[in-house]
């Protein structure tokens, strides 16, 4: 029988005496040997909280027994040393009997550098036993000392250790029960075990190390009031050196240990301690008893001759089981030593054969594992093979088996090879039918509130934007919340991502419906979860919704078509889209050798996305584009005649779409010879003779059709013929004016102090756009000039006009977008809902708006006012189709059929609900009886609630409850509540349906509510233009226009617009043309505001013409047709182009398109050339301007020689800007006035001064400066072969060529060139 239990020493006041495991444990050797070694510092468990309070409170509660461990260490040493097998026995018993029973249980494993740290914990059971438990989870874990490492108590680092002479039977003992320590123990290596300690004793150890435990644990009846104490046992390695033999016995005996650690031991009345898993194995906790501990000693001492070397060879032979009867215990020897009771734990990966790695089911020296242990293995490798990534991910390859380094590699497409499709689940099926298509668009999934992103999008999402990563089964996963889809969105747009929106097509009620519905007509296994369908894709330049838009500016997308005609030139053929609103734009044109018309289109829309033939774009035009276009913007390249279409397929794709196959003779009469031209929109029928252009409509027709937006955009046929430069109608500002005047962007990229910031004051989204489509084509006809102004000054005179006009325009949405999504049939309900409201309140404003306008004085307002449509019944009929019932939209009876049908089934089914409530309540006697429905969701509703003393009948299904009140299901309300159910997602069928139809309805009037739209975004730019012009400071003006055959200029007193509002602003007096040279050659120094005066004058002209006022005092034009400039010093590393080349470019293109009607500014050409021929170019430049083209313009110059050379010449007029020069300091002083003469100097060296570069420097450049003038001049004067300037003599050579040509071939511009000639004459005579 087991003993009774007992105080520990320490609480009886006895010596403490050692434990069985202090018995087996070899002491380290006294500091006098010749092999002594001194103790080294015991290492700390890792992961253990340590503190000096608690290690300081241990010791002190040890130090108490240093004498008693000391005299018992020596017992046991002499012991030993007379009679080691016999003493042995009698002192382990004594131990066993005084310390408890000893009990090794396997717990968890600590690897710590190659060493085994085991964790041993002791606590005071009820019979007094010490109870070790080892932390690694390893095959045979004995805490006993063995060869070469021995457990040494260190106490205290005071305690002098005895020395303990091996004895060769104990040795080899010991080898038997610890090969794993052997075989784990390595040269140098210390291996350390914690032991913890409940009631202060002490144990066979280590450095003490305290651990804090609960104070509360003081008041158990068993426990002592100490705190826990962690104890560590060090092992240190012996000085005898293993023998072969011995080395080859631990590895024989490792697995054997763990073997016999691993039995089980049946004891009745004991409570066994529970296995939380395969992998863990623990002893009972009652020990062992005196009996079998006699038993283990009298095998141990029977066979005293017996070596390491006639241990077992295979771990089968090997058991160390403990068992509670005499009987049991006498039958344990080494002849059944041979079956296993319990395998060794799984190891930790690595290790040798016998003690680790994975052990193979079976019989044989391997043939350790269970049952359960390999099913628990299967699994996890199941597991961890569903979890393993899809084979075609890691050899990724496109559709046409290419891989990522293959030149013709589509990033689009993925390849799934036709026995994948085989393992798929119906989901994994479902989303790589998506996903092979669209494998570079992040595809979010709708799975009931949430939007999932898998595998390569997931992995996007959480390295772009930190969404947690869940590896799921095979598909890695990240989700976020469904109201929160547009935020997400947006931000993988503006990350530059494409992506696509999978949207459920049907709830998981309407499924079940559909399954049920189908229900052995299919066996597809994708019919068995919740449909979905590819919604849209959506990229930067195809954005529709308005959550996704940066703002109310058009987002465009542009497919382009290049040829290359003779010489340099190239044609092109172009596709734009505004995917927002619907509208597409087409043209073709031949451009000249510096791409004027294309730039000047880029320019103006700024897409965000380029659609390209493969290998079409020319090096020049490549460059050009990715120098204009954004850094952010999309290029999409696709494949030529597959993707990008040719001009056959897509007239035969424009057949197909727009369903103009019919057989009408009068009709294809019309067409002509061209059937196609049926049934397709104005536009493309004008635009079919340019194939160019057809094939790049061709391209943006298959991108839409990849993004699933064709059907929604095309169906609209809003096309239109787009002309970049509008010769004759408006004045051209090309793709160079637009940039150097800064008139949309400033050279930074941004808005700040452009034009387009500084005149658009637009209160609608439609009308700012329609506003930059006005300042980058201003008017040129005097008319339509004058109309405008008259506009500008009537709503600027009526500021109630005004105030009208916004109450009627706040809260507005961007109606112009919202038409084109209910064409498409993606409108929301609240969107809807508001562009009713919206031409509710325009459709009465207008009336309003133009009653005011019959009151102005001219007719302009009025007139515009008068062609808004009166939409008062097209929407009358519109709102008669529906009712608003808790802010959604449904049927007023009688308008759709359908819907009809199915509420009268919902209300159908729930009056039979209500008639079972009734019967219910008669039955029960219960008035309080109710149904309760859940606020989340359509799941739970109908559900019975009664009171809870209303006793219910037995058949009754109770599903919760309050305390007041109990829920209950009845087999009678069941199969109905599910009818209601089923009828409530038909009505949705339906309802969804019908607001389908509405928005048919609706389209049906497009035409009336887009022209609505027009006048409404023409009326706000009109109100714009007054706005800014009401802001400008005094003076300001109305610009008189004169009709005149060639084009000229008078401004007095003209200040910039956008530095107006500065007192400090100096204005000047602008004239060219008309009374006075063409041609001014603007002079001074750095600094002194000739670029300035230039933008200034140009920036004039383009508000003139656009209707508005002007700041100056007085202003007189004669309408321009064309700005061109040549501004600033840049070169252009896209186009390979250095800073003169760009120069040269941009000036041939003003001497080849340049006019009578032109204004041409040109600022310090030839400066990035040496000065000889700069000059040269310069002179050259100005003399053909002046002479044979003949625009207005500013040629400002650091050239002063030049001046010289055109004093003479009749249009050029010499002018520079003033300044105050103290030569002595070296200083500048700007005036920024315009006045008559040239500039005596550039003073570059005063400006430098001014910037700080030393005097010595400076000094230096104004000796070399004077020094190169004079002999410049000398040179000039040596070379003149003539009296008459160089200038002169190139007219007189003109007049020549002249006279040789038949009069026929002069042209009308000649004589006008002949009568300047003269006039220079008569300056060179005089």
């Amino acid at each position: 029988m087991p003993p009774k239990a007992t105080q520990s020493s320490s609480q009886q006041g006895g010596p403490k005496q050692t434990s069985l495991l202090g018995f087996f444990s070899k002491p380290a050797p006294t500091s006098t040997g010749g092999n002594n070694r001194s103790r080294p510092p015991a290492t700390p468990a890792s992961g253990t909280a340590r503190t000096s309070h608690s290690t300081t409170k241990a010791k002190a509660a040890a130090s108490t027994t240093k004498e008693a461990a000391e005299k018992r260490r020596q017992a046991i040493q002499a012991a030993t040393q007379s009679s080691p097998t016999a003493n042995i026995k009698t002192l382990a018993a004594s131990d066993a009997r005084e310390n408890g029973r000893f009990v090794a249980r396997e717990d968890n494993a600590i690897d710590n550098g190659g060493s085994k740290m085991h964790r041993a914990e002791s606590d005071a059971s009820v019979n007094g036993a010490m109870q070790l438990k080892p932390q690694d989870k390893v095959d045979s874990d004995v805490f006993l000392g063995s060869s070469p490492l021995s457990a040494v108590d260190v106490l205290d680092d005071d305690v002098e250790q005895p020395v303990v002479e091996s004895d060769p039977h104990f040795e080899a003992g010991k080898e038997k029960v610890n090969g794993e320590a052997q075989e784990n123990s390595k040269s140098g290596d210390e291996a350390t075990v914690d032991v913890e300690m409940t009631n202060g004793e002490e144990s066979v150890g280590a450095t003490i190390d305290a651990r804090e435990a609960d104070e509360d644990e003081d008041d158990h009846p068993v426990r002592s009031s100490a705190r826990n104490s962690k104890r560590k046992i060090t092992y240190i390695e012996t000085d005898d050196e293993d023998s072969d033999d011995s080395k080859e016995s631990r590895k024989a005996t490792s697995a054997a240990t763990g073997s016999a650690k691993n039995g089980r031991a049946s004891l009745s009345g004991r409570k066994k301690a529970k296995v939380e898993d395969d992998d863990d194995f623990e002893f009972d906790d009652a020990g062992l008893a005196d009996e079998d501990l006699d038993v283990m000693m009298n095998d141990f001492e029977s066979s005293p001759e017996k070596s390491v070397a006639d241990l077992p060879d295979s771990d089968d032979e090997v058991t160390f089981a403990t068992k509670r009867s005499k009987a049991k215990s006498a039958s344990v020897s080494r002849a059944k030593a041979s079956v296993p009771q319990r395998p060794p734990a799984k190891p930790l990966g690595g290790g040798n054969a016998s003690g680790s790695g994975r052990m193979q089911s079976g019989s044989g020296a391997g043939g350790f594992m269970t049952q359960a242990e390999r099913s628990k293995i299967d699994a996890k490798e199941k597991k961890a093979a569903e979890q393993d990534c899809f084979d075609f991910l890691l050899d990724l390859k496109d559709k046409e088996g290419h891989r990522p380094d293959h030149p013709e590699y589509d990033a689009r497409t993925v390849h799934i090879p036709s026995k994948a499709w085989n393992t798929f689940t119906p989901f994994e099926r479902q989303f790589w039918e998506i996903k092979q298509n669209h494998f570079d668009t992040v595809l979010f999934f709708q799975k009931g509130k949430f939007y999932e992103l898998y595998e390569k999008d997931a992995e996007i999402g959480h390295n772009e934007f930190d969404l947690k990563l869940t590896d799921r089964v095979k598909m890695k996963m990240v989700g976020v919340p469904e109201q929160s889809f547009d935020y997400w969105c947006a931000k993988f747009l503006a990350a530059g991502y494409k992506v696509g929106k999978v949207e459920q097509a049907e709830t998981a009620i309407g499924m079940e419906m559909r399954t049920k519905a189908a229900a052995g007509k299919t066996k597809n296994k994708a019919d068995s979860i919740v449909r979905r369908e590819l919604a849209a894709v959506l990229t930067n330049g195809t954005v529709v919704d308005e959550a996704f838009l940066s703002g109310d500016e058009a987002c465009h997308c542009i497919a382009i078509k290049e040829a290359q005609t003779e010489g340099n030139n190239s044609s092109y053929g172009i596709c734009i889209l505004d995917a927002a609103t619907g509208r597409f734009e087409l043209t073709a044109f031949e451009d000249d050798v510096c791409r004027t018309k294309l730039e000047t289109l880029f320019r103006q829309l700024r897409p965000r996305e380029l659609v390209f033939s493969k290998g079409n774009l020319g090096v020049v035009t490549s460059r050009l584009l990715r120098n204009i276009l954004p850094m952010n913007a999309n290029w999409v390249s696709l494949k030529p005649g597959s993707e990008f279409y040719d001009e056959a397929k897509t007239r035969s794709e424009l057949a197909a779409f727009f369903g103009n196959v019919n057989n009408d003779e009068d009709d294809a009469e019309m067409a002509g010879n061209d059937p196609t031209k049926l049934g397709i929109p104005e536009a493309i029928s004008n635009m079919l003779d340019k194939s160019l252009a057809i094939e790049a409509l061709g391209g943006m027709m298959f991108y839409l059709r990849s993004l699933n937006m064709a059907n929604d955009l095309l169906s609209q046929r809003s096309f239109n013929v787009y002309d970049p430069i509008r010769r004759g109608e408006n004045l051209v500002l090309d793709g160079q004016t637009l940039s150097h005047l800064e008139v949309l962007v400033n050279n930074e990229g941004g808005e700040e102090g452009t034009l387009l910031q500084l005149l658009q004051r637009c209160a609608t989204p439609f009308g700012k756009r329609l506003f930059r489509i006005w300042l980058t084509a201003p008017l040129q006809k005097i008319d339509a000039i004058n109309a405008r102004q008259d506009a500008v000054a009537d709503l600027m005179a009526d500021l109630t006009f005004s105030e009208r006009f916004h109450r009627m325009a706040k809260d507005t949405p961007d109606l112009e977008r919202l038409i084109s999504r209910i064409h498409a049939g993606r409108c929301k309900q609240s969107d809807f809902l508001k562009v009713l409201n919206a031409f509710q309140k325009v459709n009465k404003g207008f009336s309003q708006l133009s009653e005011m306008a019959q009151s102005f004085s001219s007719t302009s307002v009025s007139s515009l006012l008068r062609g808004a449509p009166d939409m008062t019944s097209n929407l009358a009929h519109i709102q008669g189709m529906f009712e608003i019932v808790d802010g959604d939209i449904l049927p007023t009876p009688g308008a759709s059929e359908e819907c009809d049908e199915a509420s009268a089934a919902v209300e159908q089914a729930e009056g039979e609900l209500e008639d079972v409530l009734e019967e219910y309540k008669t039955l029960l006697k219960c008035t309080d009886l109710t149904y309760w429905h859940s606020a989340q969701g359509a799941k739970d509703i109908y559900v019975i609630q009664a009171p809870v003393k209303v006793k219910v009948p037995a058949n009754w299904t109770k599903t919760g409850g309050t305390k007041a009140h109990n829920k209950y299901v009845t087999g009678k309300t069941q199969p109905l509540i599910r009818q209601v159910q089923e009828a409530r997602e038909t009505r949705k069928i339906a309802f969804q349906g019908f607001f389908s139809q509405l928005l048919q309805e609706f389209d049906n009037d497009r035409e009336v509510w887009l022209k609505a739209v027009r006048i409404f975004a023409e009326l706000d730019c009109l109100l714009s233009l007054a706005k800014a012009s009401a802001d400008l400071d005094e003076p300001r003006c109305r610009p008189v226009l004169v009709e005149s055959e060639e084009a000229f200029i008078d401004f007095k007193d003209l200040r910039h617009p956008a530095l107006c509002l500065r007192s400090d602003f100096i204005s000047n007096d602008v004239q060219l043309g008309n009374q006075v040279p063409r041609q001014t050659l603007l002079t001074g120094p750095n600094t002194a505001g000739k670029s300035t005066l230039c933008r200034m004058t140009s920036v004039a002209v383009i508000m003139a013409q656009l209707g508005a006022l002007l700041p100056a005092s007085q202003a007189t034009i004669a309408p321009i047709d064309k700005i061109q400039t040549r501004m600033g010093a840049y070169d252009n590393m896209f186009s390979n182009s250095s800073t003169f080349k760009v120069e040269l470019d941009e000036c041939a293109k003003i001497l080849r398109d340049g006019g009578p009607k032109s204004l041409v500014i040109l600022d310090e050409l030839g400066r990035g050339t040496s000065t000889y021929d700069g000059m040269a170019i310069a002179e050259a430049v100005l003399h053909h301007l002046s002479t044979v083209t003949l625009p207005l313009g500013f040629f400002a110059t650091h050239y002063g020689a030049l001046t010289d050379d055109f004093k003479y010449h009749p249009n050029v007029r010499c002018m520079h800007m003033q300044t105050q020069v103290d030569d002595i300091k070296r200083e500048v002083i700007c005036l920024y006035k315009l006045i008559e003469g040239r500039a005596e100097s550039s003073y570059g060296t005063h400006v430098a001064h001014l910037a700080g570069v030393p005097d010595p420097v400076v000094a230096r450049a104004e000796q070399v400066s004077s020094e190169f003038f004079a002999d410049f001049k000398q040179k000039m004067i040596l070379r003149r072969k003539s009296n008459l300037p160089v200038l002169a003599q190139a007219d007189f050579h003109r007049l020549i060529q002249a006279a040789r040509k038949p009069r026929e071939q002069l042209g009308s511009s000649f004589l006008q060139q002949l009568q300047l000639i003269r006039r220079a004459i008569d300056r060179y005579e005089s």
